[in-house]
């Protein structure tokens, strides 16, 4: 018995290690659709329990709050993609996919390799309209 926990024990800090040296962080809160935020390899993602539809004009209104210009928006019953630039050059991409009908999953990402409090401060913006 003490072997398998041995054992259990080198897996599971094997594996932290793998994922601390990748720099692959996951981030999670508490659940999605309370606030709760995943930060995954440069894309901060999280699931409300609303329609795409609304998710998407939460996310309009959000970016116009932070006077983000939307450069490029298509929005269909099932997905949603924004395209916008910060004043010192990056890029955000924003995609929003339907779950079911009523809920549906928002990933941001700033910068080619993503900016963390970044992409906070524009998921905390498009909360505001939720």
């Amino acid at each position: 018995m003490k072997r398998i926990f041995t054992s259990a024990v080198f897996v599971l800090i094997l594996f932290c290690s793998v994922l601390t040296l990748s720099g692959c962080w996951v981030l999670l809160g508490a659940a999605a659709g309370a606030g709760g935020y995943a930060w995954v390899s440069g894309v901060l993602q999280s699931e409300f329990e609303v329609s795409n539809e609304k998710l998407a004009a939460a996310t309009e209104k959000g970016l116009k709050r932070l006077a983000l210009p939307i450069k490029e928006k298509s929005v269909d019953h099932l997905t949603a993609k924004f395209k916008s630039e910060l004043a010192d050059g990056n890029d955000v991409t924003i995609d929003i996919n339907a779950i079911t009908e009523k809920s549906a999953r928002i990933k941001i990402r700033v910068g080619l390799l993503g900016d963390q409090k970044q992409s906070e401060m524009i998921m905390d913006s498009i909360k505001k309209y939720l």
